[in-house]
């Protein structure tokens, strides 16, 4: 590659880097030159507890003198990491000693189970619920040629003693006590070697666990683009852990270094990291960069950022904080404006027109299971009556007179799960139905103090860490660390929400409901927009269970199928229940709770509390018109609100989803469209029909 041509292709990259140092990076991408160790040497314990990086050529290093590579010791992503450090131990070896992590992990000793037989190694109780290990039990099943159940309870009535339970399960008495021995001892080998092999496997683990805990203080990110399968391009993450000589770089507030990462497109595309001094640094000057992300100016944001090394100092500042903003969301005055003012109880009475429903669409499942005879489906979007799009809709002053469009202007107050955080917080403050939530961009202090006060009161620390706004459980994390919550801001806008730890169980198994919910923006007086607007909201009466498959426990949170109900966009098994079924079986079940026609009440009453604040507040904050000069529309939509139950039956909103996929509702209810088109556009149908689909609020 000429230099003319790698600038031209690099030239983005190369715009925050020194231009005397254009060529010699360009030099040195060439010959993937690392010549870093002719300039910089690694110390231990000086001036900090764990290695750092300093100066070791004479006279030292001149601001903007130099540049240098640095190899990335490992590129990973979040869901794969685990997979990859237990199957690459040379991996697991390197990062351990570049993260100075202890594996002088406890080792459990191993016991020969078959010396001293009734020793209190074997024996720990003489009832009946004598605990044995299930080492042993699945060695006297396999050599007994029996069920494990078996094999425990030969061992609790033996005491734990394995040559007798075997005996007792196989063996005449009369056999010969010489061939017994035998056995005594290839099954106490045995036993001691699963022992080992236990104890190595769970060192194994430890030792993936601290660097699971450890790598996001060294982890950096960049971001890429790829092509999907329906040719679409989209961007993705990686994180990537620089090599020992740059994750041994220090943290400043003045660093006197900048570290980035560079992407080579020269033979194929490689990821590097540069550094290069922006200050004068002598000889033995330890090398420093900025830790924080440059987006992050506030004062108290870096300090909340920079808790996740270990910077302690300004925990009880962070937590006066979070305890400010407490106080401020209990001091909210209930929302004063009664939702029944604001949304009529049933549709307004509409005339008669002979004249079909003309409907243009582009959203699939819409123009697939249109069936109703009075309408019509068209080409056009000038023809059209009422417009459906599965895309955002902007030219709202485009519409004409008498259109109805799928969408409101600035409905993003409740679909991006932020805006619908700080929504329910401006209206009603702290509420049941409504989980902790924290828009880690603009929340990051009260967050982190948060998770402080937390720590500080014994309360367990489980978050769950959402994109803004993704739906179908992308890029959605539950973490019990704070450093992942803290880092994983940088790849994108999230949340961080507080996990439901208890919530109410089918069958043991975590499930989340899917509720169609209808806004319709009709004219108070039909016809003449100048009168204003009155909305109706109402919630479809058939709703779906989305089932994980995993029984629910408060552990293995990279276990999808354990913690997350989302199972029909991946290969999972994908549970079907009719609502009606799972209402029966719950209450069957849960007989001690609530019956669901309360729980179904308390549902419908979040729901209705949610769109109460979002139609009377104006924008940008709300559904309300930004101003009285605003081009009135009629408009309608139709959201996916998920909701959760605690063990006390408590309903929590999750997330309003904008343009649901309702083929499965479709599939469940043949007239669950037919219902829809009518209740907005009543000549569509048959209304009295179709308003009994609905629980109208």
């Amino acid at each position: 590659m000429e230099f003319k041509q790698f600038l031209q292709i690099h030239q983005y990259q190369l715009a925050g880097i020194p231009e005397n140092l254009w060529e010699p990076l360009f030099q040195k991408l060439g010959q993937d030159l690392f010549d870093a160790g002719e300039y910089l040497e690694l110390h231990y314990g000086d001036p900090l507890n764990k290695y750092s990086l300093h100066v070791k050529k004479e006279g030292g290093l001149k601001k903007h003198g130099d540049i240098f590579l640095v190899d990335h010791a490992w590129t990973t992503k979040p869901e794969t990491s685990r997979a990859q450090l237990l199957d690459n131990p040379q991996l697991v070896e390197r990062l351990t000693s570049m993260m100075d992590i202890s594996v002088d992990a406890e080792e459990e000793e191993v016991v020969d189970e078959t010396a001293g037989a009734g020793g209190d190694e074997e024996v720990v109780s003489k009832n009946p619920d004598l605990e044995v290990d299930q080492a042993m039990v699945e060695l006297v099943a396999s050599q007994g040629g029996v069920t494990e159940h078996r094999a425990k309870v030969a061992l609790q009535n033996e005491k734990g003693d394995i040559l007798a339970a075997l005996m007792s399960l196989t063996l005449h008495p009369d056999h010969d006590a010489e061939g017994l021995k035998n056995l005594e001892n290839a099954i106490g080998s045995q036993v001691k070697r699963d022992k080992e092999a236990k104890a190595e496997e769970k060192k194994k683990q430890d030792t993936v666990n601290k660097i699971m805990s450890e790598m996001w203080k060294f982890s950096q990110t960049y971001e890429y683009a790829v092509v999907d399968p329906t040719g679409q391009t989209k961007k993705e993450s990686a994180w990537y852990i620089m090599d020992e000589v740059g994750s041994s770089m220090a943290h400043s507030d003045s660093p006197n270094c900048v570290c980035a990462p560079f992407i080579y497109v020269g033979r194929g595309t490689v990821s590097y990291s540069i550094i290069f001094p922006i200050e004068d640094i002598p000889k033995g000057g330890a090398l420093t960069r900025d830790f924080v992300p440059a987006d992050i100016k506030d004062p108290m944001t870096r300090k909340a950022y920079l808790q996740i090394y270990n910077d302690e100092q300004d925990a009880a500042e962070l937590i006066a904080v979070y305890e400010s903003d407490k106080l401020e969301d209990n001091e909210v005055k209930p929302f004063d404006q009664p939702f029944t003012k604001t949304l009529a109880r049933t549709p307004g009475q509409h005339k008669a027109s002979d004249r079909k429903l003309r409907l243009y669409t582009t959203t699939e499942w819409v123009a697939t299971n249109c069936k109703l005879p009075n309408v019509e489906l068209v080409d056009s979007e000038d023809q059209a009556d009422l417009l459906w799009f599965s895309q955002d809709f902007k030219e709202f002053d485009k519409l004409t007179k008498g259109q109805k469009i799928n969408q409101f202007e600035n409905e993003s107050c409740v679909t991006f799960k932020q805006n619908l955080a700080a929504l329910v917080k401006s209206a009603y403050g702290t509420v049941p139905w409504s989980s902790t939530t924290y828009n880690l961009t603009t929340e990051l202090a009260p967050f982190v103090g948060h998770y402080l006060w937390n720590q500080e009161h014994n309360h367990r620390n489980l978050w769950i860490c959402k994109p803004w706004n993704l739906a179908r459980g992308l890029q959605i994390t539950i973490q019990e660390d704070l450093a992942p919550l803290v880092r994983l801001r940088d790849t994108g806008p999230k949340i961080a929400q507080e996990y439901i730890q208890t919530p109410v169980l089918y069958e043991g198994r975590k499930f989340d409901l899917r509720y169609i919910v209808l806004l319709k923006a009709t004219h108070k007086v039909e016809g003449d927009p100048s009168q204003g607007y009155e909305f109706q909201v109402m919630v479809y009466k058939m709703f779906w269970i989305r089932l994980a498959n995993h029984t629910f426990e408060l552990a293995d949170f990279d276990n999808y199928e354990k913690h997350f109900t989302v199972m029909n966009y991946g290969n999972y098994n994908l549970t079907q229940l009719l609502y009606t079924q799972f209402i029966e079986n719950f209450e069957k079940e849960h007989a001690d709770k609530k019956k669901w026609s309360e729980i179904q009440a308390d549902i419908n009453e979040a729901i209705k509390s949610i769109f109460a604040a979002a139609v009377c507040k104006p924008r940008p904050e709300g559904l309300g018109a930004a101003s009285d000069k605003a081009k009135p529309y009629e408009a309608f939509s139709i959201y996916g609100i998920d909701v959760m139950l605690k063990d006390d039956c408590q309903p929590v909103v999750v997330e309003v989803n904008f343009s649901p996929d309702c083929t499965r509702a479709c599939k469940y209810d043949p007239d669950f469209l037919n219902n829809i088109l009518t209740v907005v556009e009543p000549r569509a149908g048959s209304l009295d029909k179709a308003l009994g689909a609905f629980n109208v609020l």
